[in-house]
């Protein structure tokens, strides 16, 4: 979501009348400002140290003022700061040269412009509506504050951090301190926010609440301690829980640490013919890790509720098929159980969330009808990569993402273009899907013949290798690739796969004895039944 938007040529600023530019000092600051009298639409800022804030107001100028202490070493703030333009875009990166030298960054822009922020360890504020805003960050802390009277629709994300509402906000299903889904007034432009560790607070624009602070609400959640193993040394536990297992950290060999570590599979078992077996309990499950068995922990038959994200292909490559897949997508929905918790996100050469989490059928369908044609690439690592976050939201064990796509990324079939700037190629994605929770049912709607044919170009290579891509997500998590020749076959397909769905157990166990050494574990299940055909994930790297 956030790369889709810093999609643009990396173009120096060369216009002599478009910006007015002053550099200051002090004996504790250094200062340079720069104002852009040319009309912005898009602001995409990315300041991963410092803190960021950002206030509209009536003037059509931008102004910036980008501040940090004064180094010896680095006397000077002007390298430091990269304005990029092109058109009405504009883009800010705060680089400093140390990390222990963080940059300020104070900006003043017209409510009509759309944001996007990237943070990092400090806060990010926003004060006074925008087009459309976009605010991520890891462990800093989000305020957004907004006149009484807006109307905006809300998503807001913190895994570890906490939600906190002081609007009068609509709730769209479900939530807790961790995710909040609404709008304000009548709903409108989109506010989307999204923290690892941070608290994110949305107040009144004559809100007081210190974005410093952690947040204040009952139903906060307690961020992690500074000293948490997860960032900087490890420390050891003084925990005595019997049920925890000892680790040993390889990259610090005096260090040994407990952790209750769970591996969660999501498994399928069918008989000689092919027919799902429906009514297994946990005793009739036998898991082996590297050939030594391991006890279970948790286990829930295939009627349990599942997490399902639906991710839509809307590039260029599918549009004429729109319709059709917009009607498939909505029997999709409703071919799945009341209570599943479903999810609709799309992309082109953006991601973009269509619906969180909900078991409200209606509300999704009426959210996929509303979608509309995009004339664009397709970053589809992107937008997987993206996927796993949404899904690491859920909190859930029971997680599954069904992909339509022909999977042909830009970087397979356009490498050469220059406005796509990919975040993560398919390497990566597939690392991370090994290490993730969750099954993938890629649905591959084949465009080859009607795009290759109709623009006359070579590209079938790209083809080949999408789909042998595609069917190594499935692989590794234990599912099955599907396949629509046709638009009109995707109604068809898509209750193939919720028939597939249903028909998972879910399962987790903790390892005797794990040694972070880097290596392959290999994950095996057998079934105590004659003929019993088992496929789950095929294992995960200690790392």
């Amino acid at each position: 979501m956030f790369s889709a938007i810093c999609c643009m040529l990396l173009v120096a600023l060369s216009f002599p009348f478009s910006f007015a530019l002053t550099s200051s000092s002090t004996t504790e600051n250094v200062t340079t400002t720069r104002s852009f009298d040319k009309p912005i639409r898009s602001l995409v800022v990315e300041n991963t140290f410092g803190p960021t804030d950002i206030t509209t107001r009536t003037e059509r100028t931008v102004s910036v003022t980008a501040s940090r202490a004064v180094d010896v070493e680095f006397p000077r703030i002007d390298s430091e700061v990269q304005f990029d333009q092109q058109g009405d875009n504009l883009k800010i990166v705060a680089a400093p040269q140390s990390t222990l030298r963080p940059i300020a960054l104070v900006i003043h822009i017209p409510s009509s412009v759309q944001v996007a922020v990237k943070g990092g360890q400090a806060r990010v504020t926003i004060k006074g509506n925008t087009a459309s805003l976009s605010v991520e960050t890891t462990t800093g802390n989000v305020a957004i504050s907004l006149p009484e009277r807006s109307n905006a629709e809300i998503s807001l994300r913190s895994i570890r951090g906490a939600i906190e509402a002081r609007l009068p906000v609509a709730l769209f299903g479900q939530r807790d301190a961790h995710f909040l889904d609404g709008k304000l007034g009548t709903g409108g432009s989109p506010i989307i926010a999204r923290s690892q560790r941070g608290n994110i607070t949305i107040q009144r624009e004559s809100g007081s609440w210190n974005p410093s602070e952690p947040g204040s609400s009952a139903t906060a959640a307690q961020t992690e301690p500074a000293s948490s193993s997860s960032e900087g040394d490890p420390k050891p536990s003084t925990t005595t829980n019997t049920n925890e297992t000892v680790v040993v950290d390889e990259s610090l060999p005096d260090v040994i640490k407990l952790e209750a570590r769970l591996v969660n599979l999501n498994v399928k078992v069918s008989d000689a013919q092919g027919k799902t077996l429906p009514v297994l309990k946990k005793e009739d499950f036998v898991v082996l890790e590297d050939g030594v068995r391991q006890e279970l922990s948790y286990f829930e038959p295939v009627t349990a509720p599942l997490n399902i994200v639906l991710l839509l292909d809307l590039s260029g490559s599918t549009e004429k098929k729109i319709k059709i897949i917009k009607n498939a997508a909505q029997k999709f929905v409703d071919s799945l159980k009341a209570s599943d918790r479903i999810a609709v996100a799309a992309f082109e050469r953006r991601f973009f969330i269509i619906s969180n989490f909900t078991t409200d059928h209606k509300l999704l369908k009426d959210r996929i009808g509303e979608i509309k044609n995009r004339h664009s690439g397709t970053a589809y690592y992107d937008a997987m990569w993206s996927t796993l976050d949404l899904l690491d939201e859920a909190k859930a064990t029971r997680k599954a993402v069904v992909v339509l796509t022909d999977g042909v990324d830009n970087s397979l079939d356009h490498p050469e273009d220059a406005e796509y700037d990919p975040k993560h190629g398919f390497d990566e994605l597939l690392s991370r899907v090994v290490e993730s929770d969750a099954t993938i049912y890629p649905l591959y709607l084949d465009t080859e013949y009607e795009t290759l044919g109709s623009r006359g170009r070579s590209g079938h290579d790209a083809y080949v290798i999408a789909r042998k891509q595609l069917q190594a997500l499935a692989d590794q998590t234990g599912a099955m690739m599907f396949k629509a020749d046709r638009a009109e076959d995707l109604e068809g397909v898509y209750q193939q796969i919720a028939a597939e769905l249903h028909s998972l157990y879910s399962m987790a166990y903790t390892p005797k004895v794990v040694r972070r050494d880097g290596k392959w574990r290999k994950i095996s299940i057998d079934v105590e039944l004659p003929g019993a055909k088992v496929r789950t994930k095929r294992g995960y790297y200690a790392k």
